[in-house]
């Protein structure tokens, strides 16, 4: 099996199940008083503290939640209503995660979207943020590594510029793709909310964290016994939140060694394409971790088909779209960058890891461009 599916989700790191098994053992609530409640909330904090040192803030602006989905959804649900106005300004690149509680906004609550433009590597202009933002805006919502793409956004200037332009408007960033994998300092780029998830480096699915700059009070998603600041109601997954704090810490700790070979390896990767023909790369300035390609005259579900069956796992784009992707469909993201639509309908997305070897990918590359050698030559016929 070679799996190049990792932006997806990642396999949990041993630091994580490390973590998860020695927290089994402190299965007190951590809300309760006793030692065993205690042992519990030391589990989360040592959490919170790691993964708040990792991006640069305070631990107690960290609230865990059930994954990426979640944060980004009490961000945006919570930080449009932080201020007055009824403006977001966002792109059409963004995760169905963003996109789908800013759609809900705009149609059942009367505010209104504005989708900056993006160049063909994704990335916005700053001079039209700047030219928008002399509107009344309420909430920007830009990710940071784009999950499909891996475009990367200058997540630092965007925040400088918007907050010299419009002080009071929020800013949230989707960091789950750049979150212990590139630098982000969070304060620097004036951040107000960030959405993280524990799955896409080495935790376990169902765990995520979102920062909360200190000072603003969102309004909770749901409610009940007043978890995490009251913030996000519910017993704490204790086990989870210590695998996730565990694997952000391994992983971030060997970061800059995980970059390098990353990028070997989609080095590597790349340098294959030109045999095989009629290959597009899709993206610009991107995350080592995120190659899109747009292959010519080649269906995305056929390939993946193809290579499944010689145990090459890869996507077609995010896994929380490519799941309600009907046959013919083609992604959004491309089409933002104005891409065409038969590039769009071509574009399938290998995501590295650190755990990933050069002859995996030398095996993966052959298996490639004999699958696409194949296809070529039966659809001709």
């Amino acid at each position: 099996m070679i799996y190049l599916d990792h932006a997806a989700t990642t396999k949990p790191s041993q630091a994580a199940i490390d973590a998860f098994n020695r927290s089994i053992g402190s299965f007190g609530n951590p809300s309760s008083l006793h030692q065993m409640g205690i042992d519990a909330e030391k589990e989360m904090t040592f959490a919170r503290q790691s993964i708040a040192g990792i991006i640069g803030v305070s631990p107690k602006e960290i609230y865990f939640t059930s994954g990426g989905t979640e944060a980004n959804n009490m961000a945006i649900f919570g930080g449009a209503k932080l201020t007055r106005g009824k403006r977001i300004i966002t792109t059409k690149a963004e995760h169905s995660s963003a996109i789908e509680p800013l759609k809900r906004l705009a149609d059942k609550e009367g505010f209104e979207l504005y989708f900056l433009n993006l160049n063909t590597g994704g990335g916005i202009d700053i001079e039209e943020l700047e030219e928008v933002l002399k509107e009344p805006t309420c909430l920007v919502s830009i990710h940071h590594v784009n999950s499909e793409t891996g475009s990367v956004q200058n997540i630092e200037a965007i925040g400088c510029a918007l907050k010299k332009a419009s002080p009071a408007t929020m800013f949230h960033v989707d960091i789950a793709q750049s979150f212990c994998k590139l630098p982000i300092d969070v304060k620097k780029a004036q951040i107000d909310l960030a959405a993280m998830s524990a799955h896409k480096v080495g935790g376990f699915k169902g765990c995520g964290a979102l920062y909360i700059r200190e000072g603003l009070s969102i309004p909770p998603l749901f409610y009940g016994g007043g978890q995490e600041g009251n913030i996000r109601s519910g017993t704490e997954n204790v086990a989870g939140i210590a695998a996730f704090g565990a694997a952000a810490l391994d992983f971030w700790g060997k970061h800059r060694e995980n970059f390098d070979h990353t990028l070997s390896l989609k080095s590597a990767f790349i340098g294959t394409l030109e045999g095989i023909g009629d290959i597009q790369i899709n993206g610009g300035r991107t995350s080592p971790y995120i190659l899109n390609i747009s292959i010519k005259g080649i269906k995305p579900e056929v390939l993946l088909n193809a290579l499944s069956a010689e145990g090459v796992y890869i996507s077609s784009g995010s896994a929380c779209a490519s799941n309600k992707k009907q046959k013919n469909a083609h992604s959004s993201v491309l089409m933002s960058y104005g891409f065409s639509k038969e590039i769009a309908e071509t574009a399938v997305r290998f995501s590295f890891s650190p755990d990933n070897t050069l002859n995996e990918i030398k095996e993966a590359t052959d298996k490639l461009a004999d699958c696409v050698k194949f296809l070529r030559r039966t659809t001709r016929r």
